[in-house]
């Protein structure tokens, strides 16, 4: 360890450590705050979509003011005193590259992303809790799906060196700024890239997005995520930096969703969820490095809480017993997956509950399925599953825009200013409350440590 070193995390061979003693993260994600996500915020279509809206009602001032306030108000010093409460050691930062690149001028970094991070760095250093770096969004869209701020449904990032090379020079911007902040413990280059073809593209941008950020910042840890929302790592080198460590995400559900019905048996559902969480720890053979599994977690529903924290508690346990960091998929959201939340009788809640009863991201992705198969069985063939799975992308790019337009827009426009402007107060911590049961299986995990 280099004198610099001294207070960083840093990777030890297949450990993360901090002066020595190993660390094990435990903690949430962060989402839908720099980077909004229409299902989990309540409100149809992109983080790029839902402003637009704003804009075209309220107008650009009122919008960035609504913004700037909903950033500010969505995490305040309590939430920090129940995350040190629960023995929490680490938030995931998801942001939207538009905070720092304007897409008209991309060769002049705006700062604005600095403002927001800071006020959640503060909080960590403050509360003692680490913070790491992720960059949800690109230029182009590293995936093709709506959580990328897509507009294409086509992970156009991979296509094109130019947009690479914009974020490759934005992550040493980061570094630069954030060079000598122990409390930041790693950077997450980029957010589940997905249908990557090119292994050379791909390893290509890890080479020289760690090059980048070394120029300025020799000792924070660099978080490389795979193929297929970052659960195939067949593509990617290893690299000799050794300040890098591997990230995964852990879904399982979405491969076989039987495994959350009350029919499948416990037992039966931990199997599956073992065979799969296998595979994943392959990545750490490969590569001699410490894992971090970035995102996992569940939509919560009340009446079947009890059940649902078997599902978290079976997940989490591959990960302690397999020595994994986690970090649930996520803090706060508009009562989806957060295990804080604003309560029913919050403007924000008043407002998404009534969306809800017209917009909800499954219909939306039934639809836009259902469109496939539609077209290519009236004016072609009849299309497999694994034709449609790429096309689906692109039809739901379509509609969003057209549930922004009935959906979101018609029910901003109902609100006067007045009540919108309110709205971010929803989230601060005396207006929302917390599932319980999952505060006291966190407990579990962060007490015995």
């Amino acid at each position: 360890m280099t004198t610099s070193a001294k207070h960083f995390v840093q990777v030890t061979g297949e450990n993360f450590t901090v002066n020595g003693e190993k660390i094990l993260f435990r903690g949430f994600n962060l989402g839908t705050w720099m980077n909004l996500e229409h299902f989990l915020i309540g409100l149809p279509g992109t983080d790029t979509l839902i402003k637009k809206a704003f804009d075209e009602v309220y107008g650009k001032e009122r919008t960035t003011e609504f913004f700037d306030r909903f950033l500010m108000e969505y995490m305040g010093e309590k939430d920090f005193e129940f995350l040190k409460k629960i023995g929490v050691n680490h938030l995931r930062l998801p942001f939207n590259y538009k905070y720092f690149i304007d897409d008209q001028n991309p060769g002049v970094y705006k700062n604005d992303g600095f403002k927001y991070l800071d006020h959640i760095i503060g909080l960590c250093e403050k509360y003692e809790i680490y913070a790491i770096l992720e960059l949800h969004s690109v230029p182009g869209g590293q995936n093709p799906d709506w959580h990328c701020d897509t507009y294409s449904g086509l992970p156009l990032f991979w296509e094109y060196g130019a947009l690479r090379d914009t974020v490759i020079g934005l992550w040493g911007h980061i570094a630069q700024y954030y060079k000598a902040q122990p409390w930041i413990a790693a950077y997450d280059i980029v957010n589940e890239p997905s249908l990557v073809k090119d292994a050379e593209v791909f390893n290509d941008f890890y080479r020289k997005v760690l090059a980048e950020i070394r120029k300025y910042d020799r000792e924070h840890i660099i978080f490389i995520e795979g193929n297929a929302f970052t659960t195939d790592f067949s593509m990617l080198d290893p690299v000799d930096d050794p300040q890098v460590a591997y990230e995964f995400h852990f879904y399982p559900f979405v491969k076989d969703p039987a495994v959350l019905t009350h029919e499948m048996s416990r037992e039966r559902r931990k199997e599956i969820f073992a065979e799969e969480f296998h595979a994943l720890l392959k990545i750490r053979e490969k590569y001699k490095r410490p894992l971090w599994c970035g995102e996992l977690g569940l939509v919560f529903e009340k009446e079947d809480i009890d059940f649902q924290m078997e599902i978290i508690e079976d997940m989490l346990d591959l990960c302690e017993q397999n020595d994994v960091s986690w970090a649930l998929w996520l803090y706060k959201d508009a009562n989806v997956m957060g295990i804080v939340y604003p309560k029913v009788e919050t403007p924000w809640r008043q407002l998404t509950e009534e969306i809800k009863l017209v917009w909800n991201q499954h219909k939306e992705q039934e639809k836009g399925e259902a469109l496939v198969d539609y077209m290519a069985e009236t004016y072609f063939k009849p299309i497999s599953k694994e034709e449609r799975y790429p096309l689906q992308f692109r039809m739901r790019t379509i509609m969003q825009v057209i549930c922004v337009e009935q959906n979101l827009k018609p029910y901003l426009q109902k609100r006067s200013w007045e009540e919108m402007s309110k709205l971010p107060e929803s989230f601060r911590w005396e207006n929302c409350e917390h599932w319980s049961e999952l505060e006291t299986l966190i407990e579990k995990y962060t007490k015995e440590a």
